[in-house]
């Protein structure tokens, strides 16, 4: 008798278990994005105050600041070098803190600088993190925890609790 290769997604469809731990790491990544955005939010209306205050001319805020095809990179690269310095110093960003999950190497070290830049990458914009998390789940004989980059870094992301 033959088992067909399982999909992430196929057992996530029947574990618990995995569908808890893909929940906690969406609610992190939704925190660190909120978090991130509202940082960025403050820093532009700083920029938007003190340009608008000391020229003469009205203040026009740049293409890619209010839309356009690269305002995700500009959103998104925040997010990206916050998730990689954090997880590379802490072994956890405070989405992941709070949802009681940590970054870990195969080793179980907190990754390097280098790694976590590379674990992190497709933050930088939000289609491509979402490709890394369906192509991996969606290759047969995964371990259905670990983003496509994750394998590449060596890195995992495992419950701290």
């Amino acid at each position: 008798m033959t088992t067909e290769p399982q999909t992430g997604f196929a057992k996530i469809f029947y574990g618990r278990k995995l569908q808890d731990y893909w929940l906690r790491r969406l609610v992190a990544f939704i925190i660190d994005a909120v978090l991130i955005s509202i940082a960025v939010f403050i820093l532009e209306t700083i920029i938007f105050l003190a340009t608008a205050f000391s020229t003469s001319t009205p203040f026009v805020m740049p293409w890619w600041s209010t839309h356009g095809l690269l305002f995700p990179f500009f959103s998104g690269l925040p997010l990206f070098l916050y998730s990689a310095f954090t997880e590379s110093a802490y072994g956890f960003t405070l989405g992941k803190r709070i949802m009681y999950l940590k970054v870990i190497t195969k080793e179980g070290n907190k990754p390097a600088l280098n790694l976590a830049f590379l674990r992190n990458v497709t933050k930088i914009y939000w289609l491509a993190l979402l490709l890394d998390v369906v192509i991996a789940l969606a290759l047969p004989n995964r371990d259905p925890v670990q983003r496509y980059l994750d394998t590449y870094s060596g890195t995992t992301v495992v419950s701290a609790d």
